[in-house]
């Protein structure tokens, strides 16, 4: 049984990201990159120092700040599991996707094995989405077993609607999608960001910002953009090509589905929402869309979660999900 204790959520400092948006962009130094995995342990341990003095850990799990992923080569998260092992005094869980990318998967996504745990259900055919970055899904038939899961990214989720409200706006997100509920969609910018490869490839399959990046979504924007256009409808836009790649994979894939339970930040943009569950039933299909319990923080218990089967010598990959030629335990344990 998996369940909440307590959950806290802090901004990195400026400086740090700061620091992680060089890294991203390709612009920082060897310097920087070297100082990058010490800074977030560092702030990784003010966090964990400031709330945990009433309840003593066993361990720590941390997924690291992802700076590249090219799967089925190479993955990086940056962060120090040694550093922050030593700064906070238990044993720290991390680096949890090398051993998947080694043989032969996709390194992600890695949620599938927690939203089999957690989700499940008797009778209901549900799919687990999560807007972060990117937007996955987790599908979950009822009654499964995890041999039954399946799970893969199905495309931007977060990252170019925000990149649309910063250029547009200069806000760092669309709060409740009121920008994007007020502009149109611009059909040939549209009909371009959906032309992409990726969206028509077979899972397992993973992504990341080195495709559905931050500097791609600026140069279509300059492409596409009127002056004379209202600036809403870049963010109508980007938002409609997120809510288009999660309805179209749910239908090719899940065709079953009667619920959508979703997670990460861009669950709070209920126009987003509105859009996904449109173009779902647009296909023929009923569903329902349910923002999950803990809607912020299910990454993190999810990460806890393979944190503490790495602790006790279990498996935490689905080989049906990353494409792994075999189960492993994940990551490496730095001990204090």
């Amino acid at each position: 049984m998996v369940s909440l204790r307590s959950f806290v959520t802090r901004p990195f400092s400026d400086d740090t990201r700061d620091l992680i948006m060089k890294a991203l962009s390709g612009r920082a130094t060897m310097e920087e990159l070297c100082d990058l995995p010490f800074s977030l342990a560092r702030e990784y341990a003010e966090v964990v120092g400031e709330n945990t003095s009433a309840t003593p850990l066993d361990a720590v799990a941390i997924h690291g700040q992802t700076l590249w992923h090219h799967p089925p080569v190479s993955t990086w998260q940056a962060a120090s599991g040694p550093a922050l092992a030593a700064l906070v005094s238990v044993p720290v869980i991390h680096d949890f996707r090398s051993a998947d990318i080694a043989l032969g998967g996709q390194g992600a996504p890695l949620v599938p094995i927690f939203d089999a745990a957690t989700l499940i259900h008797p009778s209901v055919h549900r799919v687990a989405l999560n807007l972060g970055g990117m937007a996955n899904i987790t599908i979950l038939p009822c009654g499964a077993s995890q041999s039954d899961v399946w799970a893969f990214d199905t495309g931007p989720g977060n990252v170019w609607i925000d990149t649309g409200i910063r250029s547009t706006f200069g806000k760092r997100y669309d709060t409740d999608g009121h920008i994007g509920r007020a502009g149109r969609v611009i059909s040939p910018m549209f009909q371009e960001c959906t032309s992409f490869p990726y969206y028509a490839q077979d899972p397992p399959k993973s992504t990341g910002r080195e495709l559905f990046s931050e500097a791609e979504a600026r140069r279509l924007i300059t492409k596409y953009s009127h002056p004379s256009s209202p600036l809403e409808d870049v963010v109508t836009t980007m938002t409609e090509v997120t809510a288009w790649s999660v309805a179209d994979h749910v239908k090719r894939y899940a065709p079953l589905t009667t619920e959508i339970i979703v997670s990460g930040g861009g669950s709070q943009n209920s126009y987003l929402l509105e859009r996904i569950g449109t173009l779902v039933e647009a296909n023929g299909m009923k569903v329902t869309i349910a923002v999950h319990e803990h809607w912020d923080a299910k990454e993190a218990m999810a990460f806890a979660y393979l944190g503490w089967l790495t602790l006790n010598d279990q498996t935490g990959n689905l080989p049906r999900v990353t494409g792994a030629s075999r189960a492993v335990i994940l990551g490496s344990i730095a001990k204090v």
